[in-house]
């Protein structure tokens, strides 16, 4: 009966062995693993990125001054013209009619001041004589008066007829090239307030402009002269480059979006960029080469107690708060450094604030909280400013093997973490 019982205790412990062997190989299978990356030796740039569309340097839209049909058109689409070239020619019978007609105006008012100033003349020494009233003589001065004015106007009409008929003629204002024609021959064409376009002048293709429009949380970093890299959709593969030009002041607000148009100039020697075309552009606000570098996902890294027992950590509650302390503290002293020296260089402390970021470094497979100043960053990577072993371990996440461990035990950055 003893021998029975025994059998059956051995049995349960041999049980509660294997269950608890099971339990450890399974919990140690699951068991997360340090998402890490070295630092690396690169170049790194900040940028503003943006898009715009491109425009030659200067387009200019040639209208009609003068209504009437188009009787011929000289040029088309591509076309090269030079300045004062004829481009296209309105019908000009009515003009034509109305020159003559304000010819006969004049020699008619021009008869009509002579015979006045005769009249005037005689009167006058009538009056001087003491043949003639006084009357007479102001009448004939009014009448006079009157008919040089009807002639001045006459003139006027006339040299509007003259002008008007050139204008019919229509011709280029610059030397260019042709990018858009508006009308057909046939046409006809009404000025009114606003002179009708006929053609559009593009005076030099080899150069082209960009307008990027540039978010108002960025325009600060632009300034003029910066360098531009920009791709367009018909050459996904190609980089172009260009150079910034002009920040414009005014403002454009939609949907209570603020931003800036910023005018970028780029070569186009061989006429692939064409009008019109939209553009992905990245403006190069600061560069450097031959830097450290981590990823930014490691300054963003911060776990929790949950995350920390999870690896078979003990979470000390102060460990943050002395490295912030610490961190604050390098902050404060470097910061006041670079016043004193931006003071006795140029005679204010106006230079930009050292800034500093908390990572984690696995140390024997153990994290190590430190503090490390920064540089600029294009999004992806951050410049390191503080030694840093080449070698060194820098943890950027966690591999989780168990779905139900990392809605538990997230490590992202927070108010304690991440850069400052």
């Amino acid at each position: 009966m003893k021998k029975k019982y025994l059998t059956y205790i051995i049995i349960a412990v041999v049980i509660i062995v294997v269950i608890v062997a099971i339990t450890q190989v399974k919990k140690k299978k699951n068991k997360p693993e340090w998402r890490t990356e070295n630092p690396s030796i690169t170049t790194i740039r900040e940028v503003v990125t943006a898009t715009g569309s491109l425009n030659p340097t200067k387009l200019v839209e040639v209208g009609t001054e003068v209504s009437g049909k188009i009787e011929k058109l000289y040029k088309d689409f591509n076309d090269t013209v030079k300045k004062g070239e004829l481009l296209a020619k309105l019908d000009t019978e009515i003009l034509s009619a109305n020159l003559e007609s304000a010819k006969a105006d004049v020699n008619k008012a021009t008869i009509v001041r002579n015979d006045a100033k005769r009249e005037y003349e005689n009167s006058k020494t009538l009056y001087e004589k003491g043949m003639g009233s006084q009357y007479d003589m102001e009448k004939n001065l009014y009448a006079y008066q009157q008919a040089e004015q009807n002639l001045a106007t006459a003139m006027l009409k006339l040299k509007t007829a003259q002008k008007n008929l050139q204008n019919a003629s229509i011709t280029s204002p610059i030397n260019g090239v042709v990018v858009s024609r508006e009308v057909s021959e046939g046409q006809t064409v009404a000025a009114t307030m606003s002179s009708p376009t006929l053609f559009k002048i593009a005076n030099n293709l080899d150069m082209m402009q960009i307008t990027a429009v540039v978010d108002e949380a960025d325009i600060g970093k632009v300034k003029v002269g910066m360098p531009v890299e920009f791709t367009v959709d018909a050459y996904p593969e190609e980089q172009f480059y260009g150079t910034v030009n002009q920040i414009r002041l005014n403002s454009i607000v939609e949907q209570n979006v603020v931003s800036y148009n910023v005018i970028i100039d780029t070569d186009n020697p061989d006429q692939k960029l064409l009008p019109g075309m939209t553009t992905n552009v990245t403006i190069i606000t600061k560069s450097k080469e031959d830097v450290m570098c981590i990823p930014v996902t490691a300054t963003r890294f911060f776990p929790n107690k949950e995350l920390w027992e999870l690896f078979g950590l003990q979470w000390d509650e102060n460990l943050i708060t002395k490295a912030r302390s610490a961190a604050r503290q390098a902050a404060n002293s470097t910061n006041s450094t670079n016043m004193n020296a931006a003071t006795t260089k140029y005679g204010s402390s106006s230079n930009g604030k050292a800034k500093f970021a908390t990572i984690w470094v696995l140390q024997e497979n153990v994290p190590e909280l430190k503090v490390v100043q920064t540089g600029i960053s294009d999004g992806a990577y951050i410049e390191i400013l503080s030694q840093l072993d080449p070698k060194a371990k820098i943890i950027t996440g966690v591999n989780y093997k168990d779905a139900s461990q990392i809605a538990s035990n997230s490590a992202l950055g927070g108010p304690m973490g991440g850069r400052f």
